[in-house]
């Protein structure tokens, strides 16, 4: 769970490694089940990916209603990792951002860090 200073969470990342074998497999079935899910949401076309070396795919809510804003899976076929984020909606008074437009700019934010992150702590050790 992530949240920014003074605020509630924004994201709950769940993060899998998924043995070699059936990753291959199992990553068409969690796209599909992607599309699914996407059915009534916008999917984000204007993401990059790769970002920061994960193919990136997600989807948002066009407004600040529900418990989640957004669903992002991010999937690192080398190292045979799925990771699931769920950008959360919170009460206006205990959240970062104002408007959509605000949550957008921090999703994005979020992403670019959180793979950064990722990226640079799998780096090998010099």
């Amino acid at each position: 769970m992530f949240a920014y200073p003074d605020t509630d969470f924004f994201a709950n990342v769940k993060a899998e490694t998924i043995p070699a074998a059936p990753y291959a497999k199992e990553k068409p079935y969690l796209l599909d089940n992607f599309q699914h899910m996407a059915h009534g949401n916008t999917v984000n076309t204007a993401l990059q990916s790769p970002l920061n070396g994960f193919e990136v795919h997600g989807l948002d809510r066009d407004k600040l209603e529900g418990g989640v804003l957004g669903v992002y899976l991010l999937f690192d076929d080398a190292r045979h990792t799925v990771t699931t984020i769920y950008l959360l909606n919170q009460q206006p008074e205990a959240r970062k951002f104002k408007t959509i437009e605000e949550y957008r700019t921090l999703r994005n934010q979020f992403l670019a860090s959180y793979t950064q992150c990722i990226q640079n702590n799998m780096a090998p050790s010099k």
